[in-house]
């Protein structure tokens, strides 16, 4: 027997929803949509995929972070070791232990991680070396390390990609000379301080400086650094 018009009626008013026994969910009558029982979209929440990329991805980054820690520490050392064979200190030694430890510590990396080391090389070093620009301001001192660390970025990463090459301790010399080039006359007329030849106007490196200046001096100190690199 067929129910009748007033049946359905009466079906239909007793809520808004009608069930399916089958798939656990139920229909609007309205428009006809399949909603869950809870009447909350299913993708309200993320996936517990999705949440876990983010993390995933940070977790990577600080770690990371904690292998290359070592690496930027005994940079800033490096760093400080440059600026102390500098006068007043006049420790020739160390400009020549300075380029080897630069040289080590960019060995087989990449430029990327090659230019984060002579950053965090140069920047101690350029404080150390303009400390004296403290009268000014600590902010210029800091200002102007920063941006001339930028060349020693620079020469890290081109270690980083030499170092691969036969005879690179050639070419560490080569690129110690070309950045020095480079910043005695960029940007505004540029900045010559900090050369390794200054730091060794008293070493048996100096009389080189008659044949061929201070780029010569300078070649001669960055290639007996990283033959020492070499050797270790």
């Amino acid at each position: 027997m067929q129910p009748g018009p007033d049946a359905t009626a009466a079906d239909t008013s007793r809520g808004p929803l009608r069930g399916d026994s089958r798939t656990g969910r139920a229909a609007d009558p309205v428009t006809g949509d399949v909603l869950a029982r809870s009447g909350a979209p299913e993708d309200a929440a993320p996936t517990r995929g999705e949440a876990a990329v983010p993390q995933g991805r940070l977790a990577r980054r600080l770690a990371t972070v904690r292998s290359g820690l070592p690496r930027t520490l005994l940079a800033l050392v490096a760093g400080l070791a440059l600026a102390a064979s500098f006068p007043p200190y006049g420790l020739w030694p160390l400009s020549v232990a300075a380029v080897a430890a630069l040289s080590l510590l960019t060995r087989s990396r990449t430029v990327r991680q090659g230019a984060w080391t002579g950053f965090a090389f140069g920047l101690p070093f350029f404080c150390g070396l303009l400390s004296w620009l403290h009268v000014v301001g600590w902010d210029a001192v800091f200002g102007l390390s920063a941006i001339e660390a930028l060349f020693l970025a620079a020469l890290g990463s081109g270690l980083a990609l030499t170092s691969r090459l036969p005879g690179w301790p050639l070419w560490a010399a080569c690129l110690w000379v070309a950045e020095e080039w480079a910043r005695d006359r960029l940007p505004f007329g540029g900045f010559p301080w900090g050369r390794l030849a200054f730091a060794n106007t008293s070493s048996p490196f100096t009389p080189l400086a008659a044949l061929g200046g201070a780029p010569l001096v300078t070649f001669a100190v960055a290639l007996g650094g990283a033959l020492v690199a070499a050797a270790a």
